[in-house]
């Protein structure tokens, strides 16, 4: 490792989580509901789209996506990546399709009916913890065993 990489490494100001639950993943997939969060700041045309107005105001609430949402209905509201990928296919960060396809393969069980997305510019993590347990209680509901978790 460079000296400039090994000085930015043991700089950084890295977050340890210790508290996190764990719990083993004892189903298998065959038999499982899988759902994806993403958070490339998905939402449906005509829903509230996410706003961001600087780092210190920014979105943290999430949105529903259901599952047999056509991709043309899908609209993106984040300005802190590039879309033009995301455009042309929206599975490079929301892949429902590719979820519907490991089901029809036998892989997985099934594909939550509805899925979720936030924006993934969020400075300040502590700032969506409400939003993480909001989503958690949702999945819950959903009988939901597995989420595929789409960093963008």
């Amino acid at each position: 490792m460079s000296s400039k990489l090994e000085k930015f490494v043991n700089e950084f100001p890295w977050v340890e989580n210790e508290s996190a639950p764990w719990a083993e993943f004892d189903k298998s997939l065959t038999e499982s509901k899988v759902a994806v969060i993403s958070t490339g700041g998905l939402y449906v045309k005509g829903d509230k789209p996410f706003e961001i107005k600087s780092r210190e105001d920014v979105d943290e609430s999430f949105r529903e996506i259901p599952l047999n949402i056509e991709p043309d209905q899908l609209e993106i509201a984040h300005e802190h990546y590039e879309k033009r990928y995301a455009n042309k296919d929206i599975n490079t960060v929301f892949p429902i399709e590719r979820l519907n396809e490991l089901v029809k393969d036998g892989f997985i069980g099934e594909v939550s009916n509805y899925n979720f997305s936030i924006t993934g510019y969020i400075p300040e993590p502590d700032q969506i913890y409400a939003t993480g347990e909001e989503i958690a209680l949702n999945l819950s509901k959903l009988e939901v065993d597995a989420v595929l978790i789409v960093p963008v």
